[in-house]
């Protein structure tokens, strides 16, 4: 006796219908412009690369300059265009600073569509008592109000 297995059918819902949809603005990447703020290592620098590879152009924010133009030198390597440029940012600064740093960011491309808000602070592994206000202050300054 032979089982027969039956044919698998993808199910095509409207629901998912309306996802894809929605997100069909993201399918291609080509020419997106993408700024990434705590750009300068880890997961920001990875992501910069990422991007850069499927086709964006990259905006690199983040407080360490000269790791933000080595990424950009590594990602503008043998391109005859600009496909990313650094901008010096510290998430922290005023709202004026901030304000300065993504026109600059604007006027590089002309126009941003997304933004990936990566910067953030671990701080020191300690007991929430041994914290120093200072610091406290500046992981929230950082990872909250940075945001």
């Amino acid at each position: 006796m032979t089982t027969q297995v039956p044919k698998y059918v993808e199910p095509r819902t409207q629901k998912m219908n309306n996802v894809a949809n929605h997100l069909e603005p993201w399918l291609q990447l080509e020419g997106k412009v993408v700024f990434v703020t705590g750009a300068s290592a880890g997961l920001g620098r990875e992501f910069c690369l990422d991007l850069a590879r499927s086709g964006c152009r990259v905006v690199a924010g983040a407080r360490r300059g000269d790791r933000l133009k080595s990424l950009c030198d590594e990602i503008n390597t043998n391109s005859h265009l600009v496909r990313a440029m650094a901008i010096e940012l510290d998430v922290t600064a005023d709202g004026t600073t901030i304000e300065a740093s993504v026109k600059k960011a604007w006027d590089a491309f002309g126009h941003i569509d997304a933004l990936i808000n990566n910067a953030g602070v671990r701080g020191g592994i300690k007991s929430s008592v041994d914290i120093s206000e200072e610091e406290w202050e500046n992981t929230l300054r950082t990872n909250l109000t940075g945001s």
